[in-house]
């Protein structure tokens, strides 16, 4: 009876474990950004965030200006013309940082990894567009959530955490807006 009990029991585990773990790598798949740990490699340097802060915004900045006059949705306009303001408000007030700390320099053009995805919203067909557009906006919105957390948490540079810190909530709007962005037929 003991053995009929305690074997019941180990199948039960053995049972519900996969089930937790696939329910967690679905909640994970969500938000990773949200859900992710953050690693010892993962804290950044007063100049990785800078740089990396500088390239999210110009990569909005020009991607919601190709979304401007490629995007078909009105309501992918209008979320793409609220980013432009932001982003270039964002990247102002960043400028303004970096110029009164002196001895950094702002990055002349895009990294390679937003400069290929710039290119491949330039290159997306009309019909595509909009998808494209609403995919890279909301893992980008991601990933920027992640990056300015982790330096508002962790960084050197107390006007930069700061304006890291500022920042989150446009951030999470901007990401909230882009998960709800649907094509013109409603379907995404």
């Amino acid at each position: 009876m003991k053995l009929a009990i305690a074997s019941s029991a180990v199948l039960a585990i053995a049972l519900s474990t996969p089930l937790q773990a696939q329910t967690m790598r679905q909640q994970s798949q969500k938000n990773p950004a949200a859900t992710a740990p953050l690693t010892q490699a993962e804290r950044l340097t007063t100049d990785q965030f800078i740089t990396q802060a500088w390239n999210i915004g110009q990569f909005e900045i020009q991607a919601g200006q190709e979304a401007e006059n490629k995007a078909t949705g009105q309501g992918f306009k209008q979320f793409a013309q609220m980013i432009i303001n932001d982003h270039t408000k964002m990247n102002d007030e960043l400028k303004s940082l970096v110029q009164k700390a002196g001895g950094m320099q702002l990055p002349g053009a895009l990294d390679n990894e937003r400069q290929a995805e710039l290119n491949q919203l330039k290159a997306s067909a009309e019909r595509n567009f909009d998808k494209t557009f609403r995919m890279q906006q909301i893992k980008g919105h991601q990933e920027a959530l992640r990056l300015f957390q982790s330096y508002a948490s962790n960084g050197d540079d107390a006007g930069l955490r700061s304006f890291a810190q500022n920042s989150i909530a446009m951030l999470q709007k901007h990401l909230d807006q882009a998960e709800s962005l649907r094509e013109p037929s409603g379907v995404m």
